[in-house]
C-alpha cells in the first residue's frame, strides 16, 4: 500500500501556504493559555543553526516579524526539496519557544523521514495540541502509527482527520491502506473509491484500490486500476511491479515479464520487482536469468526471509544444493533451518544431517519443513528422528463427509459454478498438469457460498484437533495459538493430476471434493495418494509405500501439512474439482 509520495505531496501542500497572521496570533494565544505549565522537548538534528542565528540578527526585526520571516524561509526551502535548510529553520522556530502548528507538524515528517519516529510523533501530536481541527496532522500522525505498526489508533486519527475535513482525499486513502493492514478488505475498497470520487486522477488511490481488488480476488478490476494509477503516473514503479504480480496471477506470463521489467528499467534496486521477475522467469523455463533476479533481490534487500527462501527454492529445484547451503548458512529463522536441513538430505550427507536434525529437535523447532524431512530420512537412513512436527502422518488422515446440514446442495453447486468461471482458473501451477488452480485467498471473497464453506470447514478442523488431542504429536501440542485460512480451487480436466509434494509453510491441509468423476469402484483413478517419499530427496532404492484413499463427492480429507501427497490421473469427461485450503500459523 503507497503512501510515501502522498505524505511529499502534503509537505508540499503545506508549505505553499502564506503566513495568516491573525491565525497565527490566535493559534500562539490558544496554546499558551493551554499549557503554561508545559514545555515541548526540541529535538537534536544534524544541522548547524549559527548562520540562521546570524542571519535573524541582522534583519533586526520584531520578535512577530522575525516569526513570520523564520516560517516564510522554512516552508520557502521545504517546498523547494531543500530539506536540510528548512530543518534548520523549523528547528531555530521550536528553541525560540514558538508555536505554530504547521511548524510542528512539517518538522514531525522531516523527523520521520530521519528515522525519529518517537520524536516525529511527539511533534505532530504537538500540532494537534495547538490546532486540535488540524486535519493533515491528525492524518500526519496516522500514517506514522500505522509504519510503527499502531495500527488501531492509527486508524482513529485518521478517521479523526476525515470527520474535521470529509473532502479530505489523501486521507480517505490512507485509511483504505490501514484497513487493509488490518485485513478488512471490504471497508478499504470503500475508502479508496471515496478518495477516487474525490480526486478522479490520484494515481496512488487507483494504485492502492488494484492491490485491495487482487486481495479480493476481483484480478480483472485490480489489473484496471493498476493501468489507471499508470496512465496518471507513468513513473509510478511499484505500480508496474504490480501490474506484473495480476498478469501472473491471471496467467498472461508474457506481459507480467514486460510489466515487471519495465518497474525495474525505473528503478533498477527495487528488491521486490527482482524477486517477482524471478518468480516469472522460473515458471516460464528461464531458469538462469531467474536465478540472476533472486540473488538480485537478495542482494538489495537481505534482510527479507522472503525472498532468500524463493532464492533457495529455485536453486533446489536447479539440484544446486550446495550454493543453497551457502546462502541459508548464516540465518537463524526457523524456515531457513530447515530448509538447510532438507538440502542436507537432498545431498545426502548423513553424518552431518544427524548432527543438525538433532542440533533443531534440542531447539524444539517445530514446521511441517521438519515433519516431511524426518519421515524421509528415517526410511533412507533406516534410523527413528523422532519428528518434533509429527511422526507417521499417515496414522492422522481424516476422511469424512460434508453434508447438506452444513453446506447446502445450492451453495455446493454455486462453489461449482464459481471454479469454472475463466478469471478464477488462470494461476500458474508448475505441479499440475491438465488442470487450473485459482489464484489469491478464495476466504477473503464476501459471497455467501464462501462464508458457509468456511464455516463447515472451521467445524471440521476443530473436530480433527479434538480427535488427535491426546496423539503426543507436535502439530497438536503445538497448535498456533494465531493462524490463518488460506483456500483455493483446483479443477482438474481428463489425464489431470498433481505431482507429488507437501505444504511445507501449512500446519494441517485438506481438500473438500465439489466434484469427482464417476469411475470404476476398482480403478484408482482420481484417487487422492499419500507417502513418506520427498521428490528432491534420494529414494537409495528404499521401498516407500504408497497409500491410495478413494474419494467421493461431499467428501474431505484432513492431514498434517507435512505429508507428501499426490493424485492419480483419471480420464472422464466431467471435471474433478476440489477445494483446497491450509491452515496456516501467523
Amino acid at each position: 500500500m503507497r503512501k510515501s509520495q502522498q505524505e511529499l505531496k502534503l509537505i508540499v501542500k503545506y508549505f505553499e501556504e502564506r503566513v495568516d497572521k491573525k491565525q497565527m496570533e490566535g493559534a500562539e494565544q490558544q496554546a499558551q493559555k493551554k499549557n503554561k505549565n508545559s514545555e515541548l522537548k526540541t529535538f537534536p538534528v544534524p544541522f548547524a543553526l549559527g548562520d540562521i542565528k546570524r542571519n535573524i540578527s541582522a534583519t533586526n526585526k520584531t520578535k512577530k516579524s522575525n516569526k513570520e520571516y523564520i516560517i516564510n524561509q522554512a516552508f520557502k526551502f521545504h517546498s523547494q526539496g531543500n530539506i536540510q535548510e528548512a530543518a534548520k529553520y523549523y528547528q531555530y522556530f521550536i528553541d525560540q519557544g514558538l508555536n505554530d502548528h504547521r511548524v510542528f507538524s512539517n518538522y514531525g515528517l522531516i523527523l520521520k523521514s530521519l528515522g525519529k519516529l518517537k520524536e516525529a510523533e511527539l511533534s505532530i501530536r504537538k500540532a494537534i495540541e495547538i490546532k486540535p481541527d488540524f486535519a493533515d496532522a491528525h492524518s500526519n500522525l496516522g500514517n506514522l502509527l500505522r509504519d510503527v505498526g499502531n495500527l488501531e489508533e492509527a486508524e482513529l486519527s485518521i478517521r479523526k482527520a476525515i470527520e474535521i475535513k470529509p473532502d479530505f482525499a489523501d486521507a480517505h486513502s490512507n485509511l483504505g491502506g490501514i484497513l487493509t493492514d488490518l485485513g478488512n478488505l471490504q471497508e478499504a475498497e470503500i475508502s479508496t473509491r471515496k478518495a477516487i470520487q474525490l480526486n478522479p486522477d490520484f494515481a496512488d488511490a487507483h494504485f492502492n484500490l488494484g492491490n485491495i481488488l487482487r486481495g479480493l480476488n476481483n484480478l480483472q478490476q485490480a489489473e484496471i486500476s493498476t493501468r489507471k494509477a499508470i496512465q496518471l503516473n507513468p513513473d509510478l514503479v511499484e505500480a508496474h511491479s504490480n501490474l506484473g504480480g495480476i498478469l501472473t496471477d491471471l496467467g498472461n506470463l508474457q506481459e507480467a515479464e514486460i510489466s515487471t521489467r519495465k518497474a525495474i528499467q525505473l528503478n533498477p534496486d527495487f528488491a521486490d520487482a527482482h524477486f517477482n521477475l524471478g518468480i516469472i522467469l522460473e515458471t516460464i523455463g528461464k531458469i538462469e536469468e531467474a536465478i540472476f533476479h533472486s540473488k538480485k533481490s537478495v542482494e538489495l534487500k537481505p534482510e527479507d526471509e522472503k525472498l532468500l527462501i524463493s532464492l533457495t527454492h529455485i536453486l533446489c529445484s536447479q539440484k544446486n544444493y550446495e550454493l543453497a547451503l551457502k546462502y541459508l548458512s548464516n540465518k537463524k529463522s526457523d524456515a531457513c533451518h530447515s530448509l538447510y536441513l532438507g538440502c542436507l538430505l537432498s545431498l545426502d550427507r548423513e553424518e552431518e544431517f544427524d548432527k543438525k536434525y538433532k542440533e533443531l529437535s534440542k531447539n524444539n523447532i517445530c514446521n511441517a519443513d521438519i515433519g516431511g524431512i524426518a519421515e524421509h530420512a528415517n526410511i533412507i537412513y533406516e534410523k527413528r528422528y523422532t519428528s518434533t512436527f509429527c511422526n507417521e502422518a499417515i496414522k492422522y488422515v481424516l476422511i469424512d463427509k460434508i453434508n447438506e446440514g452444513s453446506l447446502s446442495e445450492k451453495h455446493l453447486n454455486e462453489l461449482i459454478e464459481f471454479s469454472k468461471v475463466t478469471q478464477y482458473k488462470e494461476r500458474s501451477q508448475g505441479l499440475l498438469t491438465n488442470g487450473a488452480q485459482s489464484s489469491g485467498n478464495l476466504f477473503l471473497l464476501d459471497y455467501p457460498f464462501i462464508k458457509a464453506i468456511k464455516m463447515a470447514l472451521e467445524d471440521k478442523i476443530k473436530k480433527y484437533k479434538t480427535k488427535f488431542k491426546d496423539s503426543e504429536q507436535g502439530f497438536i501440542n503445538n497448535w498456533p495459538e494465531k493462524y490463518e485460512l488460506s483456500a483455493w480451487l483446483i479443477n482438474m480436466k481428463t489425464g489431470g493430476f498433481l505431482a507429488p509434494h507437501n505444504h511445507e509453510y501449512g500446519w494441517i491441509t485438506g481438500s473438500f471434493y465439489l466434484q469427482v468423476p464417476k469411475l470404476s469402484k476398482n480403478e484408482d483413478a482420481g484417487s487422492i495418494a499419500f507417502s513418506y517419499q520427498g521428490p528432491r530427496y534420494p529414494h537409495k532404492e528404499k521401498d516407500f509405500k504408497l497409500t491410495i484413499q478413494k474419494i467421493e463427492n461431499r467428501d474431505i480429507c484432513i492431514f498434517p501439512s507435512s505429508l507428501f501427497h499426490h493424485t492419480i490421473p483419471f480420464k472422464s469427461s466431467e471435471e474433478r474439482i476440489c477445494f483446497v485450503f491450509d491452515l496456516v500459523q501467523k
